[in-house]
């Protein structure tokens, strides 16, 4: 059953036909018919897809459902229809964060030529001192960051300037300062040994972000063991961007393997 947790990319890998009418319920899903420009569907659910593009989730998956020759299940609860922001609209106040400590990162060229844009994104955020905003400017409402970054400690606050240009303040809220590294992580014997991040069962982007929040931490010589339910085609990029060796495989069904090492000397 195609529901609102399904991501974007799942559902066009199981029906590639319903994507004559994710286009043509907003224009911004037409992007999706090139598949190189899926940079963002492996990471987005349907029901955070209909947010951003300001379509009502319940209206959105009754049309998939109808088209896929689904019907839904009798007595199934439905969500109120979300209104789509207005243009010049936002949410709340704007953080107080003065101009020298503001972090400007636009990805909106990034997502139109369908490249993946969450490396930067976290790099971005991984810089941040104290008392810092990350200003992200990006071509739809980033729902999904307000999640994954929202478990981190950080605010958000959000204004639509045009039908494809949205700029949100990424801001720590109180006890949201990075947590420091525990005496296991900075230990001489624990760098020696390879690091295990089982990514099984996590919502995207979540596998995405733990990886490469780990690789940036890699030193020389170390390496890191991922356990994944699938090949993350995603991931590869960035890890040649940079710099990163990996191979993977499938020790078991259902399980691959991605081992990753640092490109420096000792590798």
């Amino acid at each position: 059953m195609i529901s609102g947790d399904m991501t974007v990319g799942r559902l066009l890998d199981q029906h590639p036909e319903l994507i004559e009418v994710l286009a043509s319920r907003h224009p911004h899903f037409d992007q999706l018919r090139d598949r190189t420009r899926r940079a963002m569907a492996a990471h987005v659910t349907l029901t955070e897809a209909a947010r951003m593009a300001g379509v009502p989730v319940e209206d959105l998956l009754a049309a998939l459902r109808r088209a896929a020759g689904e019907v839904p299940p009798l007595g199934a609860e439905e969500r109120p229809p979300e209104k789509p922001s207005a243009v010049g609209a936002a949410s709340g106040s704007r953080p107080d964060v003065p101009p020298s400590r503001q972090v400007h990162l636009d990805v909106r060229e990034d997502v139109r030529r369908g490249q993946e844009p969450f490396g930067r994104i976290m790099a971005a955020v991984k810089g941040l001192r104290a008392g810092e905003a990350l200003v992200l400017r990006a071509p739809f409402e980033p729902v999904p960051l307000y999640r994954v970054l929202g478990q981190r400690g950080f605010l958000h606050w959000t204004e639509r300037l045009a039908e494809d240009d949205w700029s949100v303040w990424f801001h720590r809220g109180e006890g949201g300062e990075p947590a420091a590294p525990t005496a296991a992580q900075t230990s001489p014997q624990a760098a020696l040994r390879p690091l295990t991040i089982d990514v099984r069962g996590l919502e995207p982007p979540e596998p995405m972000v733990r990886i490469l929040e780990a690789v940036e931490r890699l030193q020389a010589g170390e390496t890191i063991e991922v356990l994944h339910e699938r090949r993350p085609m995603f991931l590869y990029p960035q890890l040649d961007e940079r710099g990163f060796r990996h191979e993977t495989d499938e020790p078991e069904p259902g399980t691959v393997r991605i081992v990753i090492r640092h490109g420096g000397a000792g590798a």
